[in-house]
């Protein structure tokens, strides 16, 4: 495989220099600790859009929840979206407990070790498929995510904009001549990815301290800051939602969201036509949630105590096992709040 721009021997040095820098440079994060297959599929789920930080908090206790895909799969769907709770993008989760239920199904129990295997389970694509495969299980699979499209555009004064047509091809041909020059492709894969999120990072690369600045085509041009240029942004779709929260002690009232769609299996509180019309709901306050792709805005009214819904329970909010989203939270917060100050004025009059 050669790349069609002709920086394959680039590309093979580069492999070199990473494998070299990686070992002395790399953070200390949890799923490294130990590598097994597991541990690497249920890393990259967890990684994706949320914070390096928040993961290395939260990776060790889940997987003591589910050590195995067969432990995930006895616990159910609801055990892995509660624990899943504040991560965001609970689509993650269902897909990681579908994966689980395909390694057990298909499998049995044992996480596949090539990139093409890895690749039919549900919710794992090319680039995850190739990190488990190569990071976890040695193989030489070439893997691209934002971090390797920036390290080899700017290797490679690749001024296009991300989206680019032909971008995205000239990258996995890279990423293949890269990892194949690599006498550990485990350690030149990770190194490149962790390269891109401490070093050549978007806003503040430090090329002082780089260790392909010497070959790198950005640098020696000058246009270190201008590769790659700002994918443009798509315009947020705008949601809008009428939620009521009602109190019994110190329950409140939560309905579990539908199978698909917005906040999909998750605990919520139930919209606000859904109460009786016998029950005056008091309009309480917004509640704004912006998402990757969507800006929520959620208008929250406060209903009567003991005011039922049809399908809903009264759940005590700090329940460990409640699947609660960010944006649920931020809303039962508010509500706490709410009723606190009430019952206080309740008890001065």
């Amino acid at each position: 495989m050669s790349t069609s721009g002709g920086h394959d021997d680039r590309l093979a040095w580069a492999a070199g220099e990473i494998s070299r820098w990686f070992p002395t440079s790399a953070r200390d994060l949890p799923w490294r600790r130990v590598r097994t297959p597991w541990r690497a599929l249920v890393s990259e789920f967890m990684l994706q859009q949320t914070q390096v930080s928040r993961v290395a908090e939260r990776f060790e206790p889940f997987l003591e929840a589910f050590p195995s895909p067969l432990a995930m799969v006895e616990a159910g769907e609801d055990a892995v979206l509660a624990k899943w709770s504040g991560m965001g993008y609970y689509r993650r989760a269902r897909m990681l407990h579908a994966a689980a239920a395909a390694i057990v199904e298909q499998h049995g129990g044992v996480v596949p070790e090539d990139a093409a295997t890895l690749e039919t389970l549900p919710g794992v694509g090319r680039y995850t498929a190739g990190a488990i495969a190569s990071i976890a299980c040695g193989q030489s699979s070439p893997i691209v995510d934002g971090n390797v499209d920036r390290v080899f555009a700017r290797l490679t004064a690749d001024g296009s904009t991300p989206g680019a047509k032909g971008r995205e091809a000239r990258r996995w041909e890279e990423a293949e001549v890269y990892v194949a020059a690599a006498d550990c492709p485990e350690v030149a894969n990770e190194g490149l990815m962790e390269l891109g999120a401490l070093v050549c990072q978007p806003k503040a690369p430090q090329c002082l301290i780089c260790p392909l600045a010497r070959r790198c085509c950005a640098l020696e041009a000058g246009k270190v800051g201008e590769i790659p240029p700002p994918k443009p942004r798509p315009k947020k779709k705008l949601v809008e939602m009428q939620v009521g929260v009602a109190w019994s002690g110190k329950k409140l009232l939560l309905a579990r969201r539908p199978d698909s769609g917005l906040f999909a299996k998750t605990m919520f509180p139930p919209e606000a036509e859904a109460f009786p019309s016998s029950a005056e709901g008091r309009p309480l306050a917004e509640v704004r949630h912006q998402t990757t792709h969507r800006d929520v805005r959620v208008q929250v009214f406060v209903f009567p105590d003991g005011s039922k819904v049809s399908g809903a329970e009264w759940k005590h909010p700090d329940d460990p096992e409640l699947a609660l989203t960010s944006l649920a939270s931020k809303i039962i917060a508010l509500a706490r709040q709410n009723h606190e100050d009430g019952s206080e004025e309740a008890a001065s009059s």
